[in-house]
């Protein structure tokens, strides 16, 4: 067993602990509370003091493509989404496997680094699934079903559902679990899509779908025309394919396909109309909110309100590097609080970055908090003001660089050098 005692403890599901501790046996939380209580309780056991510093629950990175940060800086917007889409799909062909492996250790370390001990990744190589499996993260790998043929349906589905089971297989002991990603309504056929959600329910997988992320989405769906009926289709060989629906939003469309439920991820979810908001509450889907991402790709703000409001669970995504700075959701709870000003307060959106993360993935009765009974997934950051409100402290002075320890189901991912 291990004591951990801190300035702060904070439990996120309760309030904060001055000289809190948490007692870790094994993978596990067995104890939090004050330090004077539990080191009396616990005198025999080895107590480790991380000083002026802040406890909390590991942050949850909802949505992340970690092969894509090998190109980090190298797909600039262009003037529409549709353009950003066509340069990252040129760049990443020319990338080779070895680099794609490269890039997702680096984005691994990036997120540790930086107190994340739990992912929402999603693969369309499956090299991110070894290389997670290695790192002692947690997470929901999905792995990303393309395709808009529907008459060739069965033997495009054929690589990533014979992939999604030698990951399942592979799994055992790890702190990971599988999933299935149909990429988008304009990038996987109603034929495709009836596959997966096939294979999705007979396997009991966890699912993620980009979703109402753009305009052109919406346009295309509407009334089959616009970008991506005229630039991004033809690009990627599909330009002689019909529209799935016309007259639908991607959120009554997938409704139809039977696609929302509670294991649904929505990815961005940036232009819904009230009855689709009605919809997702009333499913029991989640939605990855990636506020830097739609800001760095000019597709609007996602109604962040309308879902609080409606208690659709919602976590922070850093996306990849190809639309965003950093996997540091620090940087991402913090660009979320100006864009949303005023909406939460600090220990809401600190809330957002740990349980709400964890209920988005379906992890909530697992991880997200710091309670008996929970995983012990915990970082701890450094506080240069032991006199300040910890969640004000965390919402604009935390970084990677005042992580001192990130911890996974009991074990040591990171340690900052000297602690």
């Amino acid at each position: 067993m291990l004591l951990l005692t801190a300035t702060y403890l904070l439990p996120v599901n309760q309030p904060a602990i001055r000289d809190g501790a948490l007692l870790i046996d094994g993978t596990c939380i067995q104890a939090v509370g004050p330090r004077v209580v539990l080191t009396q309780r616990h005198a025999g056991v080895e107590c480790r003091d991380l000083g002026e510093a802040i406890l909390l629950p590991g942050l949850v990175n909802v949505h992340t493509h970690l092969e894509l940060s090998a190109l980090g800086g190298q797909v600039p917007p262009g003037r529409s989404f549709v353009d950003w889409v066509i340069r990252l799909l040129e760049r990443k062909s020319s990338l080779s496997l070895e680099t794609f492996t490269g890039a997702v250790e680096e984005g691994i370390a990036e997120l540790i680094r930086s107190g994340t001990t739990c992912v929402g990744e999603v693969t369309s190589t499956g090299v991110s699934f070894a290389a997670l499996r290695k790192s002692g993260l947690r997470g929901v790998v999905y792995r990303e079903v393309i395709g808009l043929n529907d008459s060739r349906a069965e033997g495009i589905a054929e690589m990533p559902f014979a992939h999604l089971g030698a990951m399942r297989e592979e799994i055992q002991g790890s702190p990971l679990e599988v999933g299935i990603s149909p990429h988008a309504v304009y990038s996987v056929s109603p034929r495709l899509f009836h596959l997966c959600r096939h294979l999705q329910q007979r396997l009991g997988l966890k699912a993620t779908i980009h979703a109402a992320e753009s305009c052109a989405e919406l346009e295309y769906l509407q009334s089959g025309a616009g970008e991506i009926r005229t630039r991004l289709l033809p690009a990627t060989g599909w330009g002689d394919v019909p529209p799935p629906v016309l007259g639908a939003t991607p959120v009554e469309y997938l409704h139809s396909l039977e696609w929302l439920d509670p294991k649904c991820l929505l990815v961005h979810a940036v232009h819904l109309m009230e009855a689709d908001l009605d919809i997702v509450a009333q499913s029991g889907a989640a939605v990855a909110h990636c506020p830097r991402s739609n800001a760095y790709l000019s597709v609007g703000r996602a109604p962040l309100k309308a879902f609080r409001d409606r208690q659709v669970p919602v976590g922070l995504g850093t996306d990849s590097l190809a639309s965003n700075q950093s996997l540091s959701l620090w940087d991402e709870i913090r660009f979320a609080h100006q864009t949303h000003s005023g909406l939460l307060s600090p220990a809401e959106w600190v809330g957002m970055a740990t349980a709400g993360g964890a209920q988005a993935l379906g992890l909530g009765d697992d991880i997200g908090t710091l309670e008996p009974g929970k995983q012990a997934d915990v970082t701890a950051v450094a506080l240069d003001d032991p006199e300040a409100d910890p969640y004000e402290y965390l919402l604009h002075e935390a970084g990677p660089e005042k992580v001192l320890l990130t911890v996974v189901g009991g074990q040591t991912l990171y340690e900052r050098q000297g602690l």
